[in-house]
């Protein structure tokens, strides 16, 4: 039987082969001197395009459903959609990858055979049921991401980024063994389905010499509960880890600046989804001891919201403030997660679509930016530095359209309609008050409200803020965007996540309809 479910991973199976057949292919060819030792990342861009548009095909045509192993893997419904929802958040973000690549001078394919690496590793982590199957493919997704983060290796910032990602990473996986040796030794299974079906029912000590228990056991079983509750907690802190959410956030903003750009981009964007999916499927089989947690959880996304805002506010770097905002959107997911309901969770997959579509948009306009200015520092021969909040200023006057793509985006994230992330947000803020925490409900509506001071600061500075007196006149006309048809995929990919950032306030049933299907079928509602 194994056999034949072994044909729903046809996919996964076509994009190791891939991944190894280009490896090969690609190591013959540049270091073959017919060709004059090529430079072939262009090339390599249009393999990656080809491969992920196979990919969807066979996605699309896959019949076969099942379950691998005794639930070590499932395929269903569920993980099919979400599968596809991945492989084009990474066609649509690859164009902001491939460009960052060659503007930051880096020139080796393997970058992009690790990027595919990473992905396989999270296409079958969307499918893991099970916490060893969880644990051995987030590793090697953890491992490419070990390599990417260090890619550029002339750069000291670089190297270290790569060396905090590997010691904190290193660090929280012993924190989920040990979560998990502890569950595995109270309950003899690390199947999520096992687990569920055992956390079903109470767990009572009994002695077998007597027809009832006695106070001493009554003392063993809140103990035992208590030794699981701890186990699922350290469990629950590592998947916190993955997705960036404070306090165990402290990883990221480091990393993330410290990396290249192209290895930034797939940091932020590419494994939530399936990160969040486990998330998911992890309380739902541990359901009675979640109902405890809830607290913790929502104490957790708040803390998140509150920390990403307000670190936000003081930082002058462009890239680090993306960063601390994506720490104060996860948690908002996180407080979604925290409803632990069907319209929790679908609210969660909704406001992550949302925030994905943003994301990409982000880092294209930040890939744009980086772009323009290397072209403008490299004619005055000066190597290109980061990106400053004040780079925007007067930055409407050098590009209008460029300037209101910049505002959507903007209030997107800050949640103003008619915008998407409005709906996003409010989806989450009416589930929070349906379950009556209505002190928390105040507290994310304050906090979102503060987080706008910044999004709005941008916005003068791009609009209303005059260039320093001082500032050289190369310098000042680093962000005049010309055209450059290199960036023509780069353009249609933020035209396509600006419309549907519009389309989708307007009409969001469809979409809010397909995350109600992805809870219902993978979540066991």
């Amino acid at each position: 039987m194994d056999i034949i479910i072994l044909k729903s991973f046809l996919p996964e199976t076509f994009l190791s082969l891939s991944i190894l057949l280009q490896l090969i292919f690609n190591a013959r060819f540049i270091n073959d001197s017919k060709f004059n030792f090529p430079t072939i990342d262009n090339e390599v861009t249009y393999q990656i395009f080809f491969i992920l548009g196979c990919l969807v095909l066979l996605f699309f045509n896959l019949k076969i459903e099942g379950i691998l192993s005794n639930f070590l893997f499932i395929n269903d419904e569920s993980t099919k959609f979400l599968k596809i929802m991945m492989v084009f958040i990474c066609l649509m973000s690859l164009s902001a990858i491939s460009r960052s690549f060659s503007v930051q001078n880096l020139n080796f394919f393997e970058f992009f055979n690790i990027f595919l690496l990473s992905l396989l590793s999270l296409l079958l982590l969307v499918s893991s049921y099970d916490l060893i199957s969880f644990y051995l493919t987030i590793e090697m997704q953890t491992l490419c991401f070990y390599v990417l983060s260090t890619f550029q290796r002339n750069s000291a910032f670089s190297t270290e980024s790569g060396l905090k990602y590997f010691i904190s990473g290193s660090f929280i996986s012993g924190f989920f063994l040990f979560g998990a040796s502890i569950l595995y030794g109270c309950l003899g299974t690390l199947n999520l389905h096992d687990i569920h079906l055992l956390l079903s029912f109470p767990i009572n000590f009994y002695d077998a010499t007597l027809n009832y228990s006695s106070s001493s056991y009554d003392f063993f079983d809140i103990g035992f509960n208590l030794v699981i509750a701890t186990s699922i907690l350290l469990i629950t802190v590592t998947l916190l880890f993955k997705i960036g959410c404070a306090p165990f956030h402290f990883w990221s903003p480091d990393v993330y600046e410290g990396a290249p750009l192209s290895s930034t981009i797939i940091f932020s964007i590419i494994p939530k989804i399936a990160v969040l999916c486990f998330f998911i499927r992890f309380i739902c089989s541990t359901n009675v001891f979640y109902v405890d947690m809830q607290e913790i959880l929502l104490f957790f996304g708040l803390f998140s919201t509150f920390l990403g805002t307000f670190f936000a506010l003081s930082q002058i770097r462009l890239k680090r403030l993306i960063i601390y905002s994506s720490v104060a959107q996860i948690g908002f997911v996180v407080i979604a997660l925290s409803i632990n309901s069907l319209q929790g969770f679908s609210a969660m997959y909704f406001f992550l679509f949302i925030y994905l579509i943003t994301s990409i948009l982000v880092w294209g306009h930040v890939t744009a930016f980086y772009n323009f200015q290397s072209k403008i520092y490299s004619f005055y021969s000066k190597p290109s530095s980061s990106l400053f909040v004040s780079s925007l200023a007067n930055f409407f006057k050098l590009n209008n359209l460029w300037s209101f793509s910049f505002v959507i985006m903007l209030f997107s994230i800050a949640g103003i309609p008619p915008l998407s992330g409005f709906l996003g947000k409010i989806l989450i803020l009416s589930e929070l008050i349906n379950i009556s925490y209505w002190k928390s409900s105040i507290l994310l509506i304050l906090i979102s409200s503060i987080s706008v001071f910044y999004y709005i600061r941008l916005i003068k500075l791009a609009f209303f803020e005059p260039k320093k007196s001082d500032f050289n006149a190369e310098q000042s006309q680093s962000q005049i965007v010309s055209y450059n048809s290199s960036l023509d995929f780069l353009y249609l990919t933020l035209v396509v996540c600006l419309f549907l950032l519009i389309t989708i306030f307007f009409l969001p049933t469809g979409p809010f309809l397909l995350c109600q299907y992805i809870v219902l079928a993978s979540a066991g509602f």
